[in-house]
């Protein structure tokens, strides 16, 4: 979210990070009661995600309005998924926010364990030099959001006596709705503990990898006009209303939501924080020209690595995220996009080739090889 509210608003990411934090906290509340609202869409569907209120109008009004200037919805965000869903620009209840799965791929680069360092670091001593004014004004935000229990009331509120660990929290979702875990433990390379739910999606990655498989297979197949052409457009169909199914399961009602928007709402910070060399990024001497490279010199900073391949988590993030929507807004309606011929490819075959491309990178399994039979 924060990486919207940064493209929609005058400043960019810098104008961002010298907001007050209650300011901050405003703004994931703006978002969330202008989340996409279609009435016509299932409860817990793109376009329909929560029924849970926002902080109460008369409050967050007030909060809004005597802001300067004042907080609006983050702009630009009803995307192509967004007119599919039947969602009209002209009206303010259009935001869409990333998938979980974009936050389970930003996470996977440490880079919330990096930067918790950092602030240890900074609030403790100066071993990591002074901060500027404007890296002051950073620390006290992040700090704020994301290293203490949330203020009371915010929708992004998930600390209790119930779920103490914001990290297990979030991995407790990551393992419910993909199965999967983050590939990195505690700082002593212990596994992390938290809860896993007995229901999970324990199918997704052997079924998406599946369906990467066979769309590379239409992808490489692009130009084939005639003559004999493997693509099995059912195969594809029956795949991806698989992966629509157990993910909606996980979304019953609307179950975790608001787990997927405050996942989402944390990573974004911090990716926008690596994406340009902004006054944090200054007072750790850790300019770059690339978001993994700025990271790179973080972890070397504060001496915890962070993963080797992050480059790849952040070039997959976005992209996965918007393949997952779609297919948990329109299910097999995305299959003629991705099986169409021509002399190129079109913008979902060439997003689908960027997730192969990066998924393979990731998890080491080639599935432009496709299934080897065994005997």
């Amino acid at each position: 979210m924060f990486r919207q509210y940064a493209a929609s608003i005058q400043g960019g990411a810098n104008a961002l990070f010298l907001q007050h934090p209650s300011v901050l906290t405003t703004l994931l509340e703006v978002a969330w009661q202008s989340r996409a609202l279609a009435s016509n869409r299932p409860l817990g569907d793109p376009g329909h995600r929560s029924n849970l209120p926002q902080l109460p109008d008369f409050w967050l009004d007030a909060l809004k309005n005597s802001a300067v200037p004042p907080i609006a919805p983050p702009t630009g965000v009803a995307s192509i998924i967004g007119t599919t869903l039947g969602l009209s620009p002209s009206t303010q209840r259009t935001v869409l926010w990333e998938h979980l799965i974009y936050a389970y791929m930003i996470e996977n680069t440490r880079i919330y364990e990096l930067f918790r360092r950092v602030l240890h670091e900074f609030l403790h001593g100066e071993k990591l030099g002074v901060p500027t004014d404007a890296a002051q004004h950073w620390l006290r935000n992040t700090e704020e959001l994301f290293y203490r229990d949330p203020a009371p009331f915010s929708i992004t509120t998930l600390s209790s006596h119930i779920r103490p660990d914001m990290r297990a929290t979030r991995r407790n979702a990551y393992h419910r709705m993909f199965g999967m875990d983050l590939n990195h433990g505690t700082d002593d390379g212990q596994p992390y503990a938290y809860l896993k739910a007995d229901a999970y999606n324990n199918e997704f990655v052997p079924t998406f990898e599946e369906f990467l498989r066979e769309a590379w297979i239409a992808i490489a197949n692009v130009n084939n006009t005639s003559g004999a052409n493997p693509k099995d457009q059912g195969k594809i169909e029956n795949l991806v209303e698989q992966l629509h199914d157990m993910l909606m399961t996980r979304r019953t009602n609307g179950n975790l939501s608001r787990e997927e928007f405050a996942a989402v709402s944390t990573m974004s910070w911090f990716h926008l924080t690596v994406e340009s060399n902004s006054p944090i990024i200054v007072a750790l001497r850790a300019e770059a020209v690339s978001p993994e490279q700025r990271l790179f010199k973080i972890a070397e900073r504060v001496g915890l690595p962070a993963h080797g391949l992050s480059k790849s988590f952040f070039d997959i993030a976005d992209t996965i995220s918007q393949v997952l929507i779609a297919i948990e807004a329109i299910s097999t309606g995305i299959v003629p996009a991705l099986v169409a011929t021509g002399t190129s490819l079109n913008p979902f075959q060439t997003a689908m080739n960027t997730i192969i491309t990066y998924w393979s990178i990731i998890t080491g399994h080639d599935v432009k090889a496709g299934k080897v039979a065994v005997r």
